[in-house]
């Protein structure tokens, strides 16, 4: 390991200390005396003003980075409401020297390019967005000064090893404040090397994280990917967008050659919809029982792997007419492999529980999101009545169950997609959920569909 005090001295002792001993505590086992959470009432129904779904943040953050690398204006549209983690982006991308402006449905980019980025004053701060740190990670070691990144108490817990060694075999130097090589981290490139290797067992942010940074080399480089890779529907919307900006792109078995490139987006670009979230809305027309309109239904081109859904929909007691959910009563089995959806797993386990029940296989690399979603999903829903055996890669889950009270505040772990699901389960039955403004990480106005918004309460905690 690099030592950290020549790096720090770079990006400001004064300022790395200060930021390092602010968010020093990672506690993983303590709980604050009081706790914040969302008071839900039992038969809380929706608005009948339909449900339009956020902008897929996938795709926003991948196209704000892409025009962060053009020195020209570009405007990306569709974006009626800024999530958190894009937020996070956008700032970061500020800090960097890249103009945004914020307008009623669209975001205004005007980017220096690799070349012309500018040093930041403060830590580049990703909040709660692992794919924005990622990204950020391999845009900052591209430049030639130091770079501090960090992110919220979720991030700084979990391993982002697999793209930080993919780095230092490019000869970026990577400096760690604690032991456990974990956040905050400091990044000084540029590379040295265009040939690199890249786990992809666990993720495909690093891989994607890696394509884009390969913008403007004078020469081509090659990524070889592991022999096992998740989320490739990620990956190739990373490389499909790259594409549309100019890149020219090679594949030789598990190697990726990217040729010398320079982003050239669209002057106009369209965000889709967050195909994802989409789950959400068939959760609560099931828990509801109702007709649910769909303002902006998303193309299955656009699903990146989340059109399983749609495909699911008979299954699952739902028919799709037009852009109307219904539900139908009528319903079977599943099996479902989340290999390339593991998004989809907290309200798809719970519309199984509901319904015919089924199996969900293939969402091993889930355990490496903001929560273990495999174990933490299980233990939420128990907390409503629902029974889950737990697999590897997976869960098995009986269906036909009914909802029941929570006897106690329903924990989320800090994942907005267990919040999320918790939330629509307590519209039934009434709870408290704990985590009040996790949904803001991907939409921003998912309370505002309930007619009566749950009230933000302060419970007494418990000791883990």
């Amino acid at each position: 390991m690099f030592a950290s005090l020549h790096l720090i001295t770079d990006v400001g002792i004064g300022m790395a200390k200060g930021w390092t001993n602010r968010w020093n505590h990672r506690d993983k086992g303590h709980r604050p005396s009081h706790i914040e959470a969302l008071d839900v009432k039992e038969n809380t129904s929706l608005t009948d003003t339909g449900w339009k779904l956020p902008p897929s943040k996938s795709h926003l953050i991948r196209m704000m980075h892409l025009c962060a690398l053009s020195q020209n204006e570009h405007t990306l549209s569709g974006v009626t409401a800024l999530g958190e983690d894009p937020e996070s982006m956008a700032r970061c991308l500020e800090q960097l020297g890249v103009k945004i402006t914020r307008t009623q449905d669209k975001l205004i980019i005007e980017g220096p390019g690799i070349s012309g980025f500018s040093r930041p004053k403060k830590v580049l701060d990703a909040g709660n967005s692992g794919t924005a740190l990622r990204f950020l990670m391999g845009l900052a070691s591209r430049t030639n000064f130091s770079i501090m990144l960090d992110g919220d108490a979720s991030l700084r817990n979990r391993d982002h090893q697999d793209l930080l060694n993919s780095l230092e075999s490019l000869g970026v130097e990577c400096s760690y404040e604690t032991e456990h090589k974990r956040l905050p981290v400091v990044l000084q490139g540029p590379w040295n090397k265009h040939h690199m290797k890249v786990d992809t067992s666990n993720s495909s942010q690093p891989y994607s994280s890696l394509l884009l940074a390969t913008e403007a080399i004078k020469q081509p480089c090659v990524i070889e990917r592991s022999s096992i890779a998740v989320s490739k529907r990620h990956a190739q919307l990373t490389m499909d967008l790259m594409v549309e900006c100019g890149a020219v792109i090679e594949h030789d078995k598990n190697k990726t050659i990217v040729h010398p490139w320079q982003s050239k987006p669209p002057a106009n670009w369209q965000v889709p919809p967050d195909a994802s979230m989409l789950a959400f809305t068939a959760l609560s027309s099931i828990v509801a029982n109702r007709e649910i309109t769909v303002a902006n239904l998303p193309t299955k081109e656009d699903s990146i792997g989340h059109e399983v859904l749609l495909e699911l929909l008979p299954a699952i007691g739902l028919i799709l007419k037009k852009n109307i959910l219904i539900p139908s009563e009528t319903y079977s089995t599943v099996d479902i492999d989340l290999v390339d959806a593991n998004d989809l797993l907290p309200p798809l386990s719970a519309i199984l529980a509901l319904t015919g029940g089924g199996t969900i296989s293939g969402a091993a690399h889930a355990m490496f999101k903001e929560s273990n979603r495999i174990t933490k999903t299980a233990e939420m829903l128990h907390q409503f009545g629902i029974e889950c055996i737990i697999k590897d890669d997976g869960m098995t889950i009986r269906g036909n169950q009914s909802i029941q009270k929570p006897t106690s505040m329903v924990e989320t772990f800090g994942d907005h997609r267990l919040q999320m699901t918790a939330i629509l389960l307590a519209t039934r039955v009434g709870a408290t959920v704990e985590g009040p403004r996790l949904h803001q990480v991907a939409d921003p106005s998912f309370l505002n569909r309930l007619s009566t918004v749950p009230t933000e309460v302060l419970v007494k905690g418990v000791q883990r």
